[in-house]
C-alpha cells in the first residue's frame, strides 16, 4: 500500500509542474506549490510576524494576566515599560504571566530600550520564591572566592567607586521580589547589543550559548557547532533605540532564536542539570534606563 501511495504522490506533483508549466506567461500557476514542495530555484514563503493566526495574547494592552512589582512596572505607550534610574534602581526583577506554563512553542514579541537597559524574555522558567515550582530546579550558583588583597604597608590602595549620582538610591530586597523572581532561559535584550538574542540562563549557567553561533550543550559544557552571524552583522540587525521582533522557537531540546527576521543564536540542549521542557513565561529587567515590551504572542506546538 505505501508504494502505491508514493506512486500517487509522485503523479501529484508530476501533474501539478505540467499544470505550472502550461500556466500563460505571467498568469499565477494553477496550483502553486506549498513550501516544502518547492522547485530548487524557487525560494519558500517568509515568516509574516504581524500574523497571528494560531497564537494567543498573553498582552491585552494592560498588564492583566501579569504578575508583577506595582512599584515597578506600568503601561506606557501601550507597552509593558518599566524604568530604572540611579535615584531609583531596581535591580534585576521580572513580570510574569499568568498563562501557566509552555512546552513547545512559538513565542513572538516587540522590545526595546534607552539607556544601559539589560533585560530579556524568560521562557520555561519557574518562581525561585514558589515552592509548589514543579520541574528542573537549578542548583545554588556558587561564585568564584575573589583572591584576597595583599597584606603588609606595600597593599596597593583601592581607590573608592565615585558614585553614580548625587543620590544613589537603593534596589527592592531580594526578599521582597522573590515572589516574582524567575530562574531558568532567557531571550536576551540590551541596548548596547551585545547580547541581544543571546540564549541567557538567569540562577543558571549564565551565558551558555553565545550570540551569533549555533551551540550545542551537555553536562560537560557548552561548544560552537557552527557561526551563523558576525558582530558587525549582528549590529546591523539591531535597531537601535527602535523595535526590535523576536521570535523564540522551541521544540525539545532545541531553541531558535531570532531577532528582526534573522536567526541569531540556536541551542541544542542535553545538560540533565539544567534543562527545563517547560515553564513560565516573563519579562526581565535590570540596569538603569527604560525598557518597553508589547505584542507578545504564543502558539502552542
Amino acid at each position: 500500500m505505501k508504494y502505491r501511495n508514493l506512486i500517487a504522490a509522485a503523479g501529484a506533483l508530476t501533474l501539478s509542474a505540467t499544470l505550472m508549466a502550461q500556466a500563460p506567461a505571467g498568469a499565477p500557476p494553477a496550483n502553486p506549490l506549498r513550501a516544502g514542495f518547492q522547485r530548487i530555484q524557487q525560494p519558500p514563503p517568509m515568516v509574516d510576524f504581524a500574523d497571528n493566526t494560531g497564537f494567543t495574547s498573553l498582552f491585552d494592552g494592560t498588564l492583566k494576566g501579569w504578575s508583577y512589582d506595582p512599584n515597578l512596572w506600568d503601561i506606557k505607550d501601550g507597552s509593558i515599560h518599566i524604568v530604572a534610574t540611579c535615584e531609583k534602581p531596581t535591580g534585576t526583577v521580572y513580570a510574569v504571566s499568568t498563562a501557566g506554563e509552555f512546552g513547545d512553542f512559538v513565542l513572538k514579541y516587540e522590545m526595546k530600550g534607552t539607556g544601559n537597559i539589560n533585560g530579556g524574555m524568560q521562557f520555561r522558567s519557574y518562581i525561585t520564591g514558589d515552592p509548589s515550582s514543579t520541574g528542573t530546579k537549578f542548583p545554588p550558583v556558587v561564585r568564584p572566592a575573589q583572591q584576597p588583597r595583599p597584606a603588609g604597608a606595600n597593599a596597593p590602595a583601592r581607590p573608592p567607586r565615585p558614585a553614580a549620582c548625587a543620590n544613589p538610591g537603593t534596589p527592592p530586597t531580594r526578599e521582597y521580589e522573590s515572589k516574582w523572581d524567575l530562574a531558568g532561559p532567557q531571550a536576551d535584550f540590551d541596548e548596547g547589543n551585545k547580547y541581544s538574542g543571546m540564549f541567557y540562563e538567569q540562577s543558571g549557567r549564565a551565558v551558555i550559548a553565545t550570540p551569533g553561533f549555533s551551540m550545542y550543550g551537555d553536562a560537560s559544557g557548552s561548544y560552537a557547532m557552527a557561526k551563523i552571524v558576525d558582530k558587525a552583522q549582528h549590529d546591523e540587525w539591531f535597531h537601535k533605540d527602535d523595535w526590535n521582533q523576536f521570535i523564540v522557537v522551541a521544540i525539545g531540546h532545541s531553541t531558535s532564536i531570532y531577532m528582526n527576521g534573522h536567526l541569531i543564536t540556536q541551542f541544542v540542549d542535553t545538560d540533565p542539570t539544567y534543562f527545563r521542557p517547560s515553564g513560565k513565561i516573563g519579562v526581565e529587567s535590570e540596569s538603569t534606563g527604560d525598557l518597553w515590551v508589547r505584542n507578545i504572542s504564543i502558539k502552542k506546538l
